[in-house]
């Protein structure tokens, strides 16, 4: 068991650490060879580059917020709940290995993410757009997909209860 916990955090850092710097490094990228650029197309329409800067949460959702208010919002709400999925994922005890990964991709993202609006003046980097036609994508970056693949792979590996299980063997 304590092998296992042993292993689980090397797990942690090391998935969060690449994500964290995949995280940098694309954004380094962005703003070295995107920043006033225009618009990249990489797959036609599908997938485009654009250098943007968001003061804001999701689609720049809550950037004209007073200040002490936007500080809460996007610097120590997420603090405490990439902190608190840390916690999480090393007291808990039953959590599979794709449900340490999946948390280690939000802790790694959320970290990225977290470092530009310290060291960026409440900037975040993005980049990134994916989309047909007039159905988009919000200009994100890798950080973003970081933290939405965690969260839905996290909730996708949740058990099943074992009284689920003994319920549908019974009705079949």
């Amino acid at each position: 068991m304590k092998n296992k916990k042993y292993l689980f955090a090397v797990l942690i850092l090391i998935i969060a650490a690449a994500n964290f710097t995949v995280d940098r490094v694309t954004k380094i990228a962005a703003e070295n060879d995107l920043r006033g650029h225009g618009t990249v197309k990489v797959v036609g329409e599908v997938f485009i580059l654009h250098y943007a800067e968001n003061d804001g949460a999701f689609l720049g959702m809550g950037g004209d917020l007073p200040e002490p208010f936007k500080t809460l919002l996007l610097v120590l709400f997420p603090v405490l709940l990439t902190g608190a999925a840390l916690v999480y994922v090393v007291v808990s005890k039953n959590l599979t290995a794709g449900q340490v990964i999946s948390l280690a991709c939000i802790i790694g993202g959320g970290v990225g993410n977290l470092w530009d609006r310290i060291f960026n003046n409440g900037i975040v980097v993005d980049f990134m757009n994916f989309g047909i036609g007039n159905l988009r994508t919000g200009i994100l970056n890798v950080a973003d997909l970081s933290i939405t693949f965690g969260a839905v792979a996290f909730i996708l590996l949740q058990p099943k209860k074992v009284e689920e299980v003994q319920d549908a063997s019974e009705q079949s």
